[in-house]
């Protein structure tokens, strides 16, 4: 179904070029200031609907599970606390009544939604304890796992037994003078820095810059995982390196992997090891100067790990993968302006997705406010006899925009997840005003 959805709508892509989309903007806000529920998006033809509550809404980063193993319902953050939603009718209500509560992410064996609570105090959210919960989809009393004294939890492996985190010790905050510099406006910090000219350096610069003092001061990280039955932690992996972005296989419920954070031209990121501590090792080395690599998750099948390389950074631009099985190397060619913050894949494994960034990013695209439908197409090889499994394939990216960003202000990430029934997109967006999680539908609209 998906693979015919993707060509028949690949025409549509020629439209990036006409002058109507180039004038297109989000439909303002309905009377009251509230961002519209439903709409046809001008430039591009597709049906877009808003499933968070009128007092807007966030959803979980890209690679963690937000949806009930039926997938019937995903979770998300709210004023109220934490809500589920039907992506298909829209349907909300209010799981968790707490506006503390920290969402973490779904089971992927039942129905539970797992969030956190951090005790109160003036140390960063990380270096707070905070005790971690479990509760139903459906409603009910919530239950207790266990209790962290500092770090980040961020997933749970393929059976539901272990969770997954890590944790830093004697860190600072990555905004010197802030003890919790996060900006709810953008969810993210609110990064500042001057130049070498004494100037203010836009966002993403002043991310460069304390991203590479946090890089260098190498304070001591672990990897962890937490019994969801005992609540027992155990250490997996120690290290002065500044280690992020822990996930398990949603296969596999003994495969993780992780990166090494900091400025990606000048670490080794993406690493795969397995939940003994064994066979802990790179998943992408690097063959040129300023290539980087990174933003990396698990496809659906748990055997391949993807990410967003660039050879060299900021000029060519491809959604690579490696099989951890078997090496097996693709990479996909992705032109300038359909580069994304973050890429995700179909659960099918057919079609992929880009959810864009503005000029100020790595790509400095000029036209890169879309969040648009990728189908990859394989190269062809005339060669067919030669043995070259050991080398890359190269397949290239064709371009379906589905919803025009150019209102969007990128220092919140769009963040977009596939539905499970691969039919839709979902994604955050300021694009009228305040933060709220949209689902633009893959059929386009009549």
């Amino acid at each position: 179904m998906l693979k015919g959805l993707a060509a028949g709508t690949v025409a549509a892509g020629a439209l990036r070029a006409g002058a109507a989309m180039a004038q297109a903007e989000a439909p303002p806000p309905v009377a009251g200031g509230l961002a519209p529920r439903d709409w046809i998006d001008p430039a591009t033809g597709y049906r877009i609907r808003r499933l968070s509550p009128d007092g807007g809404g966030g959803k979980l980063y890209f690679y963690k599970n937000s949806f009930t193993p039926e997938g019937d319902l995903m979770v998300m953050s709210t004023p109220e606390g934490i809500s589920v939603v039907s992506p298909a009718t829209g349907a909300l209500r209010v799981l968790v009544a707490d506006p503390h509560a920290d969402l973490m992410f779904t089971a992927r064996t039942n129905r539970d939604v797992y969030y956190s609570v951090s005790e109160p105090g003036e140390a960063q959210p990380m270096d707070r304890p905070r005790t971690i919960y479990a509760i139903s989809a459906d409603g009910g009393e919530a239950r207790r796992i266990g209790r962290i004294d500092n770090g980040q939890i961020n997933a749970a492996n393929a059976d539901d037994t272990l969770m997954l985190g890590f944790v830093a010790y004697g860190s600072q905050p990555l905004q010197p003078g802030v003890a919790d510099p996060r900006n709810r406006r953008f969810d993210q910090a609110e990064y500042a820095a001057v130049g070498p000219d004494g100037k203010p350096l836009n966002f993403a610069r002043a991310k460069g810059v304390r991203m590479l003092e946090r890089w260098a001061a190498r304070y001591p990280m672990e990897i962890f995982t937490l019994d969801i039955r005992t609540g027992e932690r155990r250490v997996l992996h120690s290290t002065t390196e500044w280690i992020g972005h822990t996930q398990f296989s949603p296969t596999d419920p003994r495969r993780i992997i992780f990166c090494h954070e900091g400025p990606w031209h000048r670490v080794d990121r993406m690493w795969t090891m397995k939940t003994d501590g064994t066979d802990l090792r790179r998943t992408h080395e690097r063959t040129m100067n300023f290539e980087i690599f990174g933003h990396e998750w698990f496809g659906p099948d748990g055997k391949e790990v993807f990410y967003d390389l660039q050879t060299p950074r900021g000029q060519v631009f491809w959604v690579a993968s490696v099989n951890l099985e078997t090496g097996q190397r693709i990479w996909r060619r992705v032109e300038r302006n359909d580069w994304g913050v973050h890429f995700n894949q179909s659960p099918d494994g057919t079609l992929f997705a880009s959810d864009g960034g503005d000029a100020d990013m790595v790509a400095h695209a000029e036209d890169g406010k879309w969040l648009a439908l990728l189908r990859p197409e394989t190269v062809p090889d005339a060669d067919t006899e030669s043995d070259k499994a050991e080398l890359v394939t190269a397949q290239v990216m064709r371009p379906t925009r589905l919803v025009d960003m150019r209102a969007h202000d990128y220092r919140l990430e769009p963040n977009l997840t596939f539905t499970p029934d691969g039919r839709s997109i979902i994604f955050c967006s300021n694009m009228h005003g305040s933060n709220h999680v949209y689902v633009v539908d893959l059929a386009r609209a009549a």
